[in-house]
């Protein structure tokens, strides 16, 4: 069935005081409606294309439902100037500096750190995103091919993405791992987790118990990381290049 005139799968409808996405889901039996806790969007999942529409009127009579379950979730921000934020756990000031167009760690006479780069506001938290998904791509390869290497798996490729309702994925058959660029702003043992997680994928497709046996394998307890995105995850996504 064609979906309805001008509604799709994954759209995104600016509906001003927040954001309605939409999806599809074939085993949902009717039309529900939810708040993504990373991403404050309003997410609207409908059986079938053809009924997007109707999850749209739906998600509409639900205004006052949507506004009173997004109190207290952060607006998204830019990275600005002052803005400390942790990478693998480490905290860094960022700071501005007339000049510096590639972003780069500096450390102060008091031992601290800044991340420090240019640019209007706009051009600084994009160029401190890029820094932060350079190291991301740096730190989940060195993971991956350490968790890897304990399966006898190699010649992995990874490539990042900006996860919307996930933290990686893993297709076996081509040896290909996709992450959040995010988690480089999570404690290191959580990148971690989310790596060897990934790894164990390439021998067990699945969330089977030989799977989750894999991950402890790997790892060891991971109870703690999978708990800490569950609970903190959507702090990730306050900020925005």
């Amino acid at each position: 069935m064609k979906p309805e005139p001008g509604y799709a799968p994954g759209d995104v409808l600016d509906f001003g005081a927040y954001k309605l996405r939409l999806k599809v889901n074939a085993r949902a039996r009717r039309i529900s409606l939810r708040i993504d806790n990373k991403t404050g969007e309003a997410v609207v999942t409908a059986p079938r294309p053809k009924h997007l529409k109707d999850a749209v009127d739906f998600a509409r009579t639900r205004h006052d439902w949507i506004l009173e379950h997004r109190r207290g979730q952060p607006a998204p921000e830019r990275f600005a100037p002052g803005t400390v934020i942790h990478i693998r756990g480490h905290a860094v000031t960022l700071a501005e500096k007339a000049g510096v167009i590639t972003a780069r760690p500096v450390q102060t006479e008091d031992g601290t750190w800044q991340l420090v780069t240019s640019g209007d506001e706009s051009l600084f938290s994009r160029r401190i995103e890029r820094y932060l998904r350079q190291q991301a791509l740096k730190t989940l390869q060195a993971e991956t091919e350490r968790f890897a290497g304990k399966l006898g798996v190699s010649g992995v490729r990874i490539s990042l993405f900006d996860a919307r309702g996930r933290w990686g994925s893993c297709t076996p058959a081509r040896k290909t791992i996709r992450y959040s660029w995010r988690v480089i702003l999570a404690p290191p043992h959580v990148l971690e987790y989310l790596a060897a997680h990934e790894c164990a994928h390439l021998r067990h497709p699945d969330h089977s118990d030989r799977f989750w046996a894999e991950v402890t394998d790997l790892f060891g307890d991971y109870r703690a990381a999978r708990k800490w995105l569950k609970t903190n995850g959507h702090t990730l996504f306050r900020y925005n290049g």
